[in-house]
């Protein structure tokens, strides 16, 4: 039997490719050389002055540190819990982290690396930091006190400004955490559309605003007035609203209704990492700080009774308030800038007088950044 030119082409080529195919992997392993991850020890401190609506923020960072090391075996994350005090004690003694969370209030004092641009909350924030989790604020009303006045409320995620300016001739109280404000976040109310079409032929009549000529103020000791009746409004953080959700199961609190108020807020926690010259130490350090505000992570805020950094996360669905409050920070967050507090609440303090233009003025630096 004759063999085809065919056959003896092919059993050519397969002997030149036995030959060359060490050679090629050799080859192959010079061109692409196995990159060593970064092996070691990092330090996290995390200092906050703010608290959460539910479980602590130490466990949560715990349980990400531990996700995160699972997925890079070589690195460890040694955390340490800080007040603000501390840590500034730490570093008069020249001592600093690897990476930090922190209050936005607070300032570290070393340098910090730079971080990719991410498409999440508070781009005015500046690019050495990412925030990874935030407060908010929200109006509560006591609906025993209006019941007793014959007043009732419409259903919804938010109040009407006549509903809400109708129940604080009753009383209206403020509260917060200690170091941060909730006077300016009446100035951003926001409340849901009238249901159904209006058929009257004078149409819709314009609704009052609601951050203007309140009857009775309480600027202090907000969340106990409240509780003891003193007052029929209160306008308190997540955190307030946890405890008297707390308080009212166990017969300590009126009962009450809770509605976004809108997109304000200077409860903002912060995660940074030092820079380094180590590139396998930074690059390790910018993956921890990205992890934190991917939508994995950011997913995973809701037991802590605080809000994401990304918009359009499925989070609150069984919480129509902290929906909306989360909803709002997504589509209109207004964060105000470092140093002006204290003109913020005096202008808010007017407004609740009365004074029109000091609204327009609060409204405006509370809205700089659109």
């Amino acid at each position: 039997m004759k063999i085809k030119p065919v056959t003896y082409f092919l059993c050519a080529v397969t002997l030149i490719l036995m030959a060359v195919s060490p050679w090629l992997i050799l080859s192959s392993y010079e061109e692409q050389p196995e990159v060593t991850p970064y092996k070691g020890i990092l330090t996290l401190w995390h200092i906050t002055d703010w608290r959460t609506g539910g479980s602590s923020g130490t466990a949560f960072l715990k349980m990400r540190i531990a996700e995160f090391e699972s997925k890079n075996p070589y690195v460890f994350i040694e955390m340490q819990s800080m007040s603000i005090s501390e840590t500034k004690v730490a570093f008069l003694r020249g001592e600093t982290p690897d990476i930090i969370s922190y209050p936005i209030s607070f300032e570290p004092g070393f340098s910090l690396s730079s971080l990719p641009s991410k498409d999440i909350l508070f781009r005015e924030i500046p690019d050495t930091a990412y925030p990874y989790m935030c407060g908010g604020y929200c109006i509560l009303v006591n609906i025993d006190l209006l019941d007793e006045q014959g007043l009732y409320l419409s259903e919804g995620w938010g109040i009407r400004p006549d509903e809400l300016l109708a129940a604080a001739q009753f009383g209206i109280c403020f509260d917060s955490e200690n170091g941060y404000s909730s006077l300016p976040a009446i100035a951003l109310h926001e409340y849901p559309e009238a249901p159904g079409p209006n058929i009257s032929t004078w149409g819709e009549p314009a609704l009052p605003d609601a951050a203007l000529g309140f009857a009775e103020v309480l600027y202090e000791d907000g969340l106990q007035a409240f509780i003891d009746g003193r007052c029929c409004v209160l306008i308190a953080s997540q955190r307030q609203l946890f405890e008297i959700e707390q308080l009212y199961e166990q017969g300590e609190a009126p009962a009450f209704s809770a509605y976004a108020a809108g997109g304000y807020t200077d409860m903002i926690q912060l995660v940074s990492v030092a820079a380094c010259d180590d590139e396998k130490k930074s690059a390790v350090l910018a993956a921890f700080a990205e992890y934190m505000v991917s939508d994995r992570v950011q997913a995973k805020l809701e037991p802590l009774g605080v809000f994401p950094v990304v918009s359009g996360l499925e989070i609150y669905a069984d919480n129509e308030c902290l929906s909306a409050m989360y909803r709002l920070l997504s589509e209109n967050a207004a964060l105000p800038a470092a140093g002006n507090r204290e003109t913020l609440d005096a202008l808010a303090k007017q407004s609740f007088a009365g004074d029109s233009s000091a609204l327009k003025r609060l409204r405006q630096l509370l809205r700089k950044s659109d």
